[in-house]
C-alpha cells in the first residue's frame, strides 16, 4: 500500500486549494480560475491541476458551505446536542481523537501563519459537542481522553489544545488526560497511550478522518470511528452506540465504523 502524502507536498497542494476555495467564494469567474491553475507552475504535478480545477465546480462550494456550517460559530453550550447513550451502557476507558479534520477545520498545514481559534480555525459542532460531553457528564466520568495528532505543526497544535473552550472555564488541554502530538505512524502514538494510561486497546475509542489512520489502529484492536468531513453529532452517538453494542455481545473490537454516506 502506498504511504500517504509527504507534508510537504500536502502543504503545497493545500496552499493551492485554500487559495481556489476563497476564489470560489467570491466568485471569481470558472474561466479565471480555470486559466490559473492551468499555467505549467500550478500543474507541474500530475493531476494536481486537474484536481484543483474541479474546486470551482458547484458541487465543491456546496460541501464548502455545509462544512463551514457544521462548525461552532458561537459558543452555546446549553444547546450542544448529547448521545443519547444509555446510563448503564459499556463505555470506552480512553477515547482518542485525532485533531485535523476531525476536532477542527481546515488542517494546519493549510494555513501559513498562526490561526486565531474561532476565527481562521473552528472546531466542528459534533467534536465541540462530544467534548464538552466528556467533560461535564457524570456518566463520563470513567473515561479518559486523549489527542493523537500527526501534525508536522506540533507547536501551533499544542498552543491551540489551550485556547479552545470546550466547557465554562475548561479547555481542550485541560480535558486531555494524554496529548500525543508529533509526526509518524499513529501505531507509536497508541503505544505510548496504552504504556501511560493503562488501558488496553479493546478498551479504547479512536475518532480520525484518514483511513490510513484507521486501518492502521483498529489491527492493534482498538475500534476506530471514521469521520471524514469532520467530528458530527451523529457520527459521535453512533461511535459510542457502537462501542456500547460490541461490548455486550462480546464481539472483536478491532474494526472501523462508519455512518451512511446521507451523513457525511
Amino acid at each position: 500500500r502506498d504511504p500517504p502524502p509527504s507534508p510537504r507536498r500536502k502543504r503545497r497542494e493545500g496552499r493551492m486549494r485554500v487559495t481556489l476555495q476563497l476564489a470560489a467564494c467570491v466568485l471569481i469567474p470558472a474561466v479565471v480560475v480555470r486559466a490559473a491553475v492551468s499555467t505549467p507552475r500550478m500543474a507541474s504535478r500530475a493531476g494536481v491541476g486537474q484536481r484543483l480545477r474541479a474546486m470551482t465546480a458547484p458541487s465543491h462550494k456546496r460541501r464548502l458551505l455545509a462544512r463551514l456550517k457544521g462548525c461552532a460559530k458561537q459558543i452555546d453550550f446549553e444547546s450542544l446536542p448529547a448521545s443519547d447513550l444509555p446510563k448503564n451502557a459499556p463505555r470506552p476507558k480512553l477515547i482518542v481523537f485525532d485533531l485535523d479534520n476531525t476536532c477542527w477545520t481546515p488542517e494546519l498545514y493549510q494555513l501559513q501563519t498562526y490561526p486565531k481559534p474561532g476565527k481562521d480555525i473552528k472546531l466542528f459542532k459534533g467534536s465541540m459537542a462530544a467534548l464538552h460531553e466528556l467533560a461535564t457528564k457524570e456518566e463520563w466520568k470513567g473515561t479518559k481522553v486523549a489527542c493523537a495528532s500527526r501534525t508536522e505543526d506540533t507547536a501551533w497544535a499544542h498552543k491551540l489544545i489551550t485556547k479552545f473552550e470546550i466547557a465554562p472555564g475548561k479547555t481542550m488541554s485541560d480535558l486531555f488526560s494524554f496529548v500525543e502530538i508529533y509526526p509518524g505512524n499513529k501505531r507509536k502514538h497508541f503505544g505510548k497511550l496504552k504504556k501511560e494510561s493503562g488501558v488496553n486497546y479493546d478498551e479504547m475509542m479512536f475518532f480520525d478522518d484518514d483511513t490510513w489512520n484507521t486501518d492502521e489502529i483498529e489491527k492493534l484492536g482498538v475500534l476506530c470511528v471514521y469521520c471524514p468531513r469532520g467530528l458530527s453529532p451523529e457520527i459521535w452517538n453512533h461511535g459510542v452506540q457502537e462501542y456500547a453494542n460490541l461490548k455486550k455481545s462480546k464481539s472483536d473490537m478491532g474494526r472501523t465504523v462508519g455512518m451512511p454516506k446521507r451523513f457525511y
